[in-house]
């Protein structure tokens, strides 16, 4: 699995900026967050960057998706894994 530094300009990183890691999902933060999904939505590497973010990341906004939404992307696909041995 490549990394985002593999990545040919990602959407991201022509943006820059702090909403990419919100401290945490409260109101206050909803607006980053929904700009930073409105990036991923548009970049080509949204798909293997949300992957990388399952795997790897435990803060911020990885394509397209929170930590919340990683954590429970993972529980299922250990449930599936479990199901499927």
């Amino acid at each position: 699995m490549r990394g985002p530094k593999d990545y040919e300009a990602p959407s991201c990183a022509q943006i820059g900026g702090d909403f990419w890691f919100p401290e945490r999902e409260e109101i206050g933060n909803q607006a980053d967050t929904a700009f930073a999904r409105s990036v991923c939505k548009k970049c080509p590497h949204k798909s293997e960057c949300a992957e990388w973010g399952i795997a790897n990341e435990v803060h911020g906004i990885w394509g397209g998706l929170t930590n919340k939404d990683r954590i429970v992307i993972a529980r299922l696909k250990e449930m599936e894994r479990k199901n499927i041995a």
